[in-house]
């Protein structure tokens, strides 16, 4: 089935299904399957998405506000055209692997034991974010801004970090692997 340009408030099937230009409210869409569905310059707002499947889904210039997207793999989802953007989001233990998020956005979301594995990050922009024990690792981080996130520990040497944002709170994060003790 497809749909277009409509708005959501609830919905009874997600999977095999075409999204665009939709909007979906106030969902609880936790541990649901949404597999081999497409959703194309849609929007997510004020939604519960925990441990929702995503296997071959496409997101394509999807945002996602104010959403609990907790412990979903988005490593799972269609790689082709993959795009997404996050605003006042938790994203805890989320998985992102093999995935292009160029000139993501992350605004004020939170991202505990989120894992960016193999990512490219180029551009993306991390805005007020908490990135307590968030792994990165193979990543290419070339002009991330990371100068307003918090908690953030990255190893400069498994991730390619030219040009990447980092303020001056960040520092320590980015020397932990050299077991520093570091004072203000």
């Amino acid at each position: 089935m497809e749909y277009y340009n409509q708005v959501f408030d609830q919905l009874d099937k997600a999977a095999n299904q075409e999204f665009e230009l939709c909007t979906f409210k106030k969902l609880d869409l936790s541990r649901i399957a949404i597999t081999d569905s497409n959703f194309i310059n849609c929007r997510f707002e004020d939604c519960n998405l925990t441990r929702a499947e995503l296997r071959n889904t496409k997101l394509y210039d999807v945002s996602f506000v104010n959403c609990r997207l907790a412990h979903v793999d988005f490593g799972s989802c269609n790689a082709f055209g993959f795009h997404v953007n996050f605003q006042e989001c938790q994203l805890d233990y989320t998985v992102f692997l093999n995935r292009k998020l160029k000139k993501a956005h992350f605004t004020d979301c939170s991202l505990k034991e989120a894992h960016f594995l193999k990512c490219d990050l180029t551009g993306t922009v991390f805005d007020q974010c908490n990135l307590e024990l968030a792994r990165f690792e193979g990543n290419n981080l070339t002009q991330v801004d990371f100068s307003s996130s918090y908690n953030l520990e990255i190893n400069p040497d498994d991730n390619k970090v030219k040009k990447a944002r980092f303020s001056l709170q960040n520092l320590p994060g980015l020397l932990v692997k050299y077991d520093l003790v570091i004072s203000k």
